[in-house]
């Protein structure tokens, strides 16, 4: 019979990649939170069915609408991770596996780095402190970007100057991939002395070098900065929740970089056999696959734009031509992926700019060269019709145009 592991927070940036892991592994895996039909949420009375059996449960998830500076008996982060704790030793699972940040301290700046601090206290002297073991994670990184690792990966391809708090801070990155396979060896691993480990890269590096690698990753240019303060940093984040076409940030995280400390992993990485990858080389390998299939994406509906039905050789010879030119992706939306009659909204008039998609379409236009159907000649309606969506488009594209220069 498979093992059975329980996970809450199940479908968040590392719950998503521990359960397919754990599954390729040959768990039997019960997924508590907010799949539909869940009948568990933080801060319920977990089932006892849920939870017999199970080798062990990886506790991921966390509720952000609980109010930040909630006493303890009112706050389901506390609460609620203590009652599960609790309820898995009462059924017998024999380990309950808290994750917890590498910015849980009791004086953190960010309510997250504290309210992870008085949960871990409260599960040192619970009636669970037996089965209790705890995962502080660093600056996780990899697979799909979203999270922290999204905003950061956005932010650093932005512009090759970027205003940015905390520059000497030190950070540890650890790859998705393995946090995950750190959370399964904590789960399932035995005479494990610690109570409390750091998942983490052994060597801390500076955000600001943090930040560089991902610009570089992504094929980009050096990276410089212009030092903010922190409270202008905060007043930057709530700007950011008025302006279209530029990320959200919240002052969570800002002030979780912000108070971000070094701390000691060599000894846990030892114990969980963890052997971490450079970022650096990792990033490179992930970012050059994902601009590939994205480049591919975006030839097809570049040729389409143009009113072709793309063939095979048309794309490679596109793709190729984009990479000898060094064009990355210009990042296309799904919507427009699928729409590329969109792309008219983008582009600007005929020869008055070096515009970065104008390249592109001259890049298709070549590839597709010796099918291309020869162009009807435009009648006098056409050109009046022609002239005029120009016209009354012009204010719109000049708006939007920026976004892919």
């Amino acid at each position: 019979m498979a093992p059975r592991l329980i996970i809450t927070g199940s479908t968040g940036y590392i719950g998503a990649r521990l359960v397919a892991m754990a599954r390729e592994r040959g768990f039997d895996v019960v997924e508590l939170g907010r799949r539909p039909g869940a009948t568990w949420r933080i801060g319920d009375e977990p089932a006892a069915s849920d939870l017999e059996g199970g080798v062990a449960v990886v506790h991921l998830a966390h509720s952000w609408a609980t109010p930040p500076e909630a006493a303890e008996e009112e706050n389901v982060n506390i609460s609620g991770t203590l009652k599960l704790a609790e309820a898995a030793k009462a059924a017998g699972v024999p380990r309950f596996v808290f994750a917890s940040s590498t910015s849980s301290r009791k004086v953190a700046l960010n309510v997250y780095g504290r309210t992870k601090f008085r949960i871990e206290d409260h599960l040192a002297s619970s009636k669970a402190a037996p089965i209790v073991r705890i995962a502080r994670i660093g600056l996780v990184y990899g697979g799909p970007r979203t999270a922290m690792y999204g905003l950061m990966a956005k932010l650093a391809a932005l512009s090759p100057i970027l205003p940015m708090i905390g520059l000497s801070r030190k950070v540890q990155p650890i790859h998705l991939d393995e946090v995950a396979a750190g959370l399964l060896a904590l789960a399932t691993g035995e005479n494990q002395p610690l109570q409390t480990f750091v998942l983490a890269q052994e060597k801390p590096i500076s955000f600001a070098a943090w930040l560089r690698i991902l610009r570089r990753a992504q094929g980009k240019g050096n990276l410089h900065f212009i030092p903010v303060p922190l409270t202008a940093a905060l007043l930057a984040c709530r700007m950011t929740k008025l302006l279209p076409l530029i990320p959200t940030v919240d002052p969570e995280r800002v002030l979780g970089l912000a108070g971000a400390a070094p701390m000691e992993s060599g000894e846990s990485l030892r114990l969980l056999k963890l052997n971490l990858s450079d970022p650096a080389t990792a990033l490179a390998g992930e970012f050059d696959q994902t601009d590939e299939e994205q480049s591919r994406s975006e030839a097809q509906a570049l040729l389409r734009y143009l009113g072709i039905a793309p063939t095979e050789i048309q794309l490679q010879r596109l793709c190729e031509g984009l990479r000898r030119e060094g064009l990355s992706p210009l990042g296309l939306s799904p919507a427009m992926i699928r729409h590329p009659g969109l792309l008219a909204l983008f582009e600007p008039p005929a020869n008055r700019t070096r515009h970065r998609l104008a390249q592109a379409l001259y890049l298709a236009d070549l590839a597709s060269e010796p099918e291309r159907r020869p162009g009807k000649k435009a009648g006098f309606f056409g050109a009046i019709l022609a002239i005029s969506s120009d016209v009354l488009l012009f204010p719109l594209r000049a708006l939007l145009a920026g976004r892919y220069r």
